[in-house]
C-alpha cells in the first residue's frame, strides 16, 4: 500500500500523486478544509488547518500531518508517534457533543511507528478481536406439510380445516442483523477490508450495511442494545461500537465520487485544545477547570467571551488561550491574539493568563509578556511539546 505524505498547509498537484487521477477524484470531493485553486496554468487542492489520512481510488492513501512537522524539521515517525499519543488522549472528545459517550475508556496502545492509515486499522482489530457480536429473536410464521416450533391453533382452524395435511407454525431464530452489528460491518466493508484483501467470516456475510444518514440513528439504537447486554459483554462491545462510529462520523468525503474512502480528517486547532484540556485536568486535578467558560460582555448577554480554559484553584484564577500557531517568542504573538488574552484576563479577573503554543524545540521555555503598563495579572507564553506531550 503505497502512502503519500503531505502537511497541513500544503499545496497539492496531480505531480504529488502516483496515479494522477487520484488527484483528480479528490478535486471532486467536499472535503472540510480543502480549497481548491488555480495557479501557474494548472489546478491546486489547498489543504488547510487538517490532519488525517484519505483512502484514494486507486489504493494509494494520503496521509496529511501537522504543520509544526514540517517548520521544525521533525522526522515523520516521530511525529506519527505524538500525533498517535494526541489521538488516542483525546479519542472520547472525537465523538459528536449530541451523543453520549458508550465508555470511557481510551483506544488501544499499538506500535505508534506505523503510518496513522495502518494504526486505525491495527485499531480496529485489536477491538475486533474481543467483539461478541450480539443477536436477536426473530419470529416466522409458515404453513407447511410438516410441524416445527409452535403450533399456531387459531390460524391451523382459520387456514387448515379444508388440508389437515399441513400445519400453521411458529418458529424462533436468532439473526444478527442488529445495529451495533451493522455499525461493525460497514466499518469493515467501507473503511477496513476495502484496501485489505480479507475474507469476513461467515457470520458477516449477510448482515445489511448502513447508509452515512443512519449512522446516528443506528448509533442510538447501538447504545440501547447494549444497555441490554451484560455489563461485561457490553462494556467490552461498546469499545468497538464507539471506536465504529467516530470513524464513520468523520469521513467527510460529500461530492461526485463514486469511490468510499476510508477517511478520517480531525480539525487540528480542535484537536490541541482537547489535548491540552486533556493535560490541564492531569496538571491540576484538584482544580476547578471549565472548557469555553462564558462570560457576557453586554447587559443583553449579545456579546460574550469563551477562554478556551478558566481554571480556579485554592491559590488563583487562570484564564488559558490555545493556540495551533508557531509562536516562538513573545515578539511572535500578534496584536490580535494579545488584545485577546487581555480581555479574557480582565473581564474574568484572573491572577495569571496563558497563550499555550505547540512546539518540538526542547530549548523553548515558559516565558513571562511584560507589559509596558503593569497589570494585575501576570500573562505567560507557554510551550508545550508535543513530542514527550508535556508543558515545558
Amino acid at each position: 500500500m503505497s502512502i503519500i505524505t503531505t502537511f497541513e498547509h500544503q499545496n497539492l498537484t496531480k505531480q504529488n500523486f502516483i496515479n494522477q487521477q487520484d488527484f483528480d477524484w479528490l478535486i471532486e470531493q467536499n472535503f472540510d478544509g480543502f480549497h481548491i485553486e488555480r495557479k501557474h496554468k494548472e489546478w491546486q487542492i489547498k489543504i488547510s488547518h487538517y490532519i488525517g489520512v484519505i483512502g484514494l481510488p486507486s489504493g494509494c492513501q494520503l496521509e496529511i500531518l501537522p504543520k509544526i512537522s514540517q517548520t521544525d524539521n521533525s522526522n515523520i515517525t516521530d511525529t506519527r508517534q505524538w500525533l498517535q499519543q494526541m489521538l488516542q488522549d483525546i479519542w472520547q472528545t472525537l465523538t459528536p457533543k449530541i451523543l453520549p459517550n458508550l465508555s470511557n475508556q481510551q483506544i488501544l496502545m499499538v506500535d505508534k511507528k506505523l503510518p496513522l492509515n495502518q494504526w486505525l486499522i491495527h485499531q480496529f482489530w485489536q477491538l475486533f478481536q474481543t467483539y461478541q457480536p450480539n443477536q436477536n429473536y426473530q419470529t416466522h410464521e409458515q404453513n407447511q406439510p410438516f410441524l416445527q416450533g409452535k403450533l399456531l391453533i387459531k390460524q391451523q382452524l382459520q387456514y387448515n380445516a379444508h388440508q389437515p395435511h399441513k400445519f400453521f407454525h411458529q418458529t424462533e431464530q436468532f439473526i444478527h442483523d442488529t445495529a451495533c452489528n451493522r455499525l461493525v460491518k460497514t466499518t469493515l466493508q467501507t473503511v477496513i477490508v476495502k484496501f485489505n484483501v480479507i475474507t469476513l467470516p461467515a457470520i458477516w456475510q449477510n448482515i445489511p450495511t448502513l447508509l452515512p444518514n443512519q449512522y446516528q440513528t443506528f448509533f442510538h439504537q447501538a447504545n440501547q442494545e447494549l444497555q441490554a447486554l451484560p455489563q461485561i459483554i457490553g462494556q467490552q462491545n461498546s469499545r468497538l461500537i464507539e471506536f465504529c462510529y467516530i470513524i464513520l462520523t468523520l469521513q467527510q468525503a460529500i461530492g461526485q465520487g463514486q469511490t468510499h474512502s476510508p477517511t478520517l480528517l480531525i480539525n487540528m486547532q480542535f484537536a490541541f485544545e482537547k489535548w491540552i484540556g486533556f493535560k490541564i485536568r492531569q496538571m491540576f486535578d484538584n482544580a476547578e477547570i471549565v472548557e469555553q467558560k462564558s462570560q457576557h460582555l453586554t447587559i443583553d448577554g449579545r456579546l460574550a467571551i469563551k477562554p478556551d480554559i478558566w481554571l480556579k484553584d485554592k491559590n488563583s484564577v487562570k484564564v488559558i488561550d490555545i493556540k495551533w500557531k508557531n509562536i516562538k517568542s513573545v515578539n511572535d504573538i500578534s496584536l490580535a491574539d494579545m488584545y485577546q488574552l487581555m480581555t479574557y484576563a480582565n473581564e474574568f479577573g484572573a491572577d495569571e493568563a496563558w497563550l499555550i503554543v505547540p512546539t518540538m524545540d526542547k530549548n523553548l521555555e515558559k516565558q513571562p509578556i511584560v507589559l509596558a503598563n503593569e497589570k494585575p495579572t501576570k500573562f505567560w507564553l507557554v510551550a508545550f511539546d508535543v513530542i514527550i506531550g508535556k508543558f515545558i
